[in-house]
Formats: structure tokens, sequence, C-alpha cells
């Protein structure tokens, strides 16, 4: 089996073969020249966060038309991240308004309060024009 060069080395040569300059990818990309430069030099440890890795190295191939197996697994070991041992953290997200104002909402006749009654008004005027006698409590 083969053993595959680096992926910041693949990416380098396809940016190079296209003529490309890194200021061009990070524009197009959107990821800071930096950090293409890190991935292109194999210093993943220079990128913000771990869990940023696989997103701008597959973005960046993609932009250069490289096809991407798999995660990208050449992450040093001392950046993998490994749980705490013990009990894990528990982390506490306030719920918040994820939508514009005005979006998402229900219609007026999807809402119980309102629809329930109006089906009752118009059960009763339905009985009355039938010449149904309702029982009166």
């Amino acid at each position: 089996m083969e053993e595959r060069p680096p992926i910041g080395a693949t990416l380098r040569e396809a940016r190079l073969r296209q003529n490309l300059e890194i200021s061009e990818c990070a524009r197009a990309t959107r990821i800071r020249e930096r950090y293409l430069v890190a991935i292109e030099d194999g210093r993943f440890e220079s990128l913000p966060d771990p869990a940023y890795v696989n997103g701008f190295v597959r973005a960046y191939a993609a932009h250069l038309g490289v096809i991407v197996d798999g995660p990208v697994r050449e992450l040093p070991s001392d950046h993998v991240l490994t749980p705490l041992p013990g009990r894990p953290r528990q982390v506490h997200v306030r719920a918040t308004r994820a939508t514009a104002r005005g979006t998402g909402r229900r219609h007026w006749w999807t809402r119980p309060r309102l629809v329930v009654p109006a089906l009752i008004v118009a059960a009763v005027v339905a009985a009355s024009l039938l010449g149904v006698d309702l029982p009166l409590v």
C-alpha cells in the first residue's frame, strides 16, 4: 500500500498547478491566509481549534478541486479532543430567539385556544340550523 503525501502538500501542489495565489484562495474560501498557509505546511496546531481542521481542509480542497476521502487524520495526537476523566462537564445553553420577528409563527387557525372554541360555536350553529335540540345544562 503506497503512502499518500500529506494533505497540505497535495493542496499546495493543486494551488500552484492552477497558478492561484494564497490570497485569492483566502478570498474565495473566506478562510484567513495564515490558516491556509498553516494547512499547506501541516501546522494544524496553528488553527484556532482542532474542530476547524476538517471544515477548513474540505473547503480549501473543494475550492481547488481536490477530493478528500474521510476525515483529516493528520492532526497531531496532542490536539486530538479527548474526554476529561471523571464526570463530563455540564454545559448550560440559554434558549434564544433563532428566527426573525414574524417568521416561524403559526397561523391563527392552527392555534388550539382559537380553533377549539370556533369549532364548538360552529357545531352549535350547525345543530340549530338542522333542527337538533341540544340539552342545556
